[in-house]
Formats: C-alpha cells, structure tokens, sequence
C-alpha cells in the first residue's frame, strides 16, 4: 500500500535517480520509478515531508499525496481529472484514524467515514452518506459509489448511515468549576429488533483507556444509563423526538486542571429468554467515542439566578 513507502523511505533514497534543488538547499526533490508507476520525494533537512505518486499513463497525472507530519501522515487521492477522490490521515504505523471524506469525480462530499484504532486494528465507527445537495442520507445511492477502477473496491457492501451523534454541549476549553456535558443520540439501532437499549461508558479521569483500547480489561468505567434510567435528565426530552432506549447523557466534573482526554463507547445490547424462532438471547454493537479538551486552572462565575432550561445535570 502507498502508506508503507514513508517508512521504507531510506531504502529508496539509495536507490534516487534524478534530483533537483532549490536554491536555498532546504527542499530536496527526487524521482523514483517502480514497476511503471512514478513517484517524487520532497525533504526539509534530510527529513521527508511529501511523497507524490503518479498515474501510469502518458500525462503522468497525480494519483496520491501524503504530507508527513509529527505524529501522523496526512493522504489525499486523486481521480484522473485532477479531483479529490478521498482524504484523511494515518498513524505512523499506517492505520487510517480520525475522519476520512470521500468526493465524486465531478466533486461532490459523498460520504464521511470515522475510523478508530482498536486493539492495533483500524475499524469504521461511523459512516455518514450525503446526498448532491450534502443532506445525510439513511441509505446510500448510485451517487455514493466509486466507478473509477483504481478506487471501485472502497465501494462498501453495507452502505448505511450510522446515524449516532455525540452531541456536545461545553467548549473545547472549560473552567475547572465547569463539567464537561454531553449526550449521545442513536438513531440507527441494529438491534432494534430483539428490543435493544443502550448504555454509555466513559473511562474514569485517572484510570482511561488507552489510545487504542486495547486496555479495556483494566480501566475502571463510569456507566450513564439511557433516558429510560435517568429520570432526572430525561425531562430535557420530552418533546425532542428521542428516543428513552437510545439517547443517554454523559459528561465529567474534573479534580485537576490541564488537557484531557476523553475515551469510551456506547453499547446497544439486548437480553432476553429465547424463543421458539429464535434462540439468540443476547447481543451487542458498540460505537467508541473520543474528545480531547483543555481545563484551566481558573474558576468561572456562574449566574445559579437563572438557570438554564437545557442544563444537563446528571453528571458523575
């Protein structure tokens, strides 16, 4: 894959046969050719900020793009006409991680993708197709569909939105008086039919999942119940057109000021006794969740005279 050439880099630079600089020495361009396909090189000090692939025909059009940075590797593809295919960004081990959109070949947002890293795998969490006019759409179309040969295969055979939104309600950046509030609405059950309800999780403050999860048998977890549960915020609802079973809050008082991290999951999940037609008795579907904000050291003067309708108070 086009990834694992930033980490084989040294090996192709023994091997560079043509090479260009500017003139003031600091960006460095080199050209490789491999089975056909072209490649171009650019480092800053010896460092490799910009690899380039080209399509394999006479016009030698820009087929990918990754720009390296600290942690992560910025790529964008290309369609043969000059468009964005697709673009996103990957760990320094090659895992797609954060929000990836892909576009028609005549430019159109067609769907956005999140992906996790889970237990050192990169998974879709969510996905979301749009339509030409960029409305979500339940279900994907012809138009969310990539019929360039070089891109035809990142059409998925399940092409349903997941319509599970994290809504937050504070600011990136918080008073250490203030609590980091939030609900989550699912409004895509997959379990809908065995009579399915949700739970939220987020990892205690001193005592989080890692950035993959892959500590979860270790992590001590505070659980928010669904409206169903939790009387206290489900006054906030009554005519917002969730549902009790799929619509939970969350959120988090903090002891100490500085950034923070927030990790978790909802989990849809079902349990009953099995049935003539059908003997499964439980299952569940999880959608993780991860925020980064900032506390400061600073408390913020709170007006309690006049309370705030929307406010959601039921918070560990």
């Amino acid at each position: 894959m086009i990834f694992k050439i930033v980490y084989s880099l040294f090996f192709i630079l023994l091997l560079i046969n043509c090479q260009s600089k500017k003139q003031n020495d600091v960006i460095k361009s080199y050209f490789k050719e491999e089975n056909g396909v072209k490649r171009e090189f650019f480092l800053s000090n010896n460092d490799t900020v910009r690899i380039r692939s080209y399509y394999k025909t006479p016009n030698n059009e820009l087929y990918s793009e990754i720009k390296a940075f600290l942690d992560y590797d910025s790529l964008t593809y290309f369609y043969k006409n000059g468009n964005v295919y697709k673009s996103g960004i990957v760990d320094k081990n090659g895992l797609k991680k954060g929000i990836w959109k892909r576009y028609t070949n005549d430019s159109y947002l067609s769907d956005i993708r999140e992906y996790m890293i889970i237990n050192n795998e990169s998974i879709i969490n969510r996905k979301f197709y749009l339509t030409k006019k960029g409305d979500t759409a339940w279900y994907a179309k012809k138009f969310n569909s990539y019929k360039q040969k070089e891109f035809v295969d990142d059409t998925l055979s399940s092409r349903n939105s997941n319509m599970t939104l994290f809504n937050i309600q504070s600011e990136d950046t918080i008073s250490i008086n203030e609590p980091f509030a939030a609900y989550v609405s699912h409004f895509t059950p997959l379990l809908r039919s065995k009579n399915s309800e949700i739970v939220m999780y987020l990892g205690k403050e001193g005592d989080n999942f890692n950035y993959n999860f892959s500590n979860e048998d270790q992590v001590k977890l505070d659980t928010f119940p669904n409206l169903k549960l939790d009387t206290t915020n489900k006054i906030n609802f009554e005519r917002s057109g969730h549902e009790e079973q799929y619509t939970a809050v969350f959120g988090r008082w903090f002891k100490t000021p500085g950034e923070k991290i927030l990790r978790g999951y909802m989990k849809e999940f079902f349990e009953r006794d099995p049935t003539e037609d059908d003997s499964i008795i439980k299952g569940e579907h999880r959608v993780y969740f991860e925020k980064k904000i900032f506390v400061k050291d600073t408390v913020s003067v709170i007006d309690f005279s006049k309370p705030k309708k929307k406010d959601l108070i039921a918070l560990n």
